[in-house]
């Protein structure tokens, strides 16, 4: 399940571009958090803090308590905005939950045991479909990863999510199929075609183009004693 992270965040005042850059300029974020039926609040995050807890990971599946002067405010990021050249964050949109909220987020897939899965030992690929799954979470209990063990897998057997399990109250949002995660596939093999080497294909060309006939030979001697006879003159009786 992640934890409530709680961080300090301050009333940003003034709106355009102007009140944007003094912001940034004194090392925060501008942000701004809505929703449950209450009016969106411009406040301002602490650029170093806020950097840390993205840096650390699954940052957008977290829920933060936002101490806003005093006041503890659920929530959860929805969406960062960052900077195209130095790839720092310049804006976040938090969300506002209840105790009770119910959200949808894509929560990672892993694998494990990978080393005692019989089909992956002898050669088989691991075949994932899905790297997220959508699930459907309370907003106090929401995993972070959703792990499927991979031990005693064969080549042929199917990872479904009904294989995964998820913590109370957490449901995946299709619900009409148990549907594939990842599969043990068989190892592909690519034959190699036949080669004939340059040194293998001459040498049968010449030897048969070259070796001369038996019966060659004999008619190129029959040819010369004819010659022969053919000019030697007639004896008289």
């Amino acid at each position: 399940m992640t934890k409530e992270t709680t961080l300090d965040a301050e009333i940003r005042h003034g709106a355009g571009k102007s009140s944007v850059k003094k912001v940034i300029s004194a090392g925060k974020i501008p942000s701004v958090i809505y929703g449950l039926g209450e009016d969106p609040i411009n406040i301002a995050l602490d650029k170093i803090l806020v950097q840390k807890e993205i840096n650390a990971g699954g940052f957008l599946t977290r829920i933060f308590s936002l101490n806003i002067e005093g006041k503890k405010n659920l929530a959860i990021p929805r969406e960062v905005q960052f900077h195209p050249l130095s790839d720092q964050p310049i804006h976040i949109d938090f969300l506002r939950l209840a105790a009770d909220s119910k959200i949808t987020l894509d929560i990672p897939t892993r694998f494990i045991n990978e080393e005692t899965s019989p089909g992956l030992k002898r050669g088989g690929v691991l075949n994932v479909n899905r790297r997220t799954v959508q699930l459907s979470c309370p907003a106090n209990n929401i995993p972070e990863e959703i792990i499927f063990d991979l031990d005693g897998l064969e080549i042929g057997d199917t990872i479904r999510i009904s294989s995964a399990t998820l913590p109370e109250g957490v449901v995946p949002l299709i619900t009409d199929r148990d549907f594939t995660v990842a599969s043990v596939a068989a190892p592909t093999v690519v034959k190699e075609p036949e080669t004939t080497t340059e040194g293998e294909g001459e040498g049968e060309a010449e030897s048969e183009g070259e070796t001369p006939s038996e019966e060659g030979g004999d008619n190129k001697e029959a040819s010369k004693e004819d010659e022969k006879s053919e000019g030697k003159p007639e004896e008289k009786s």
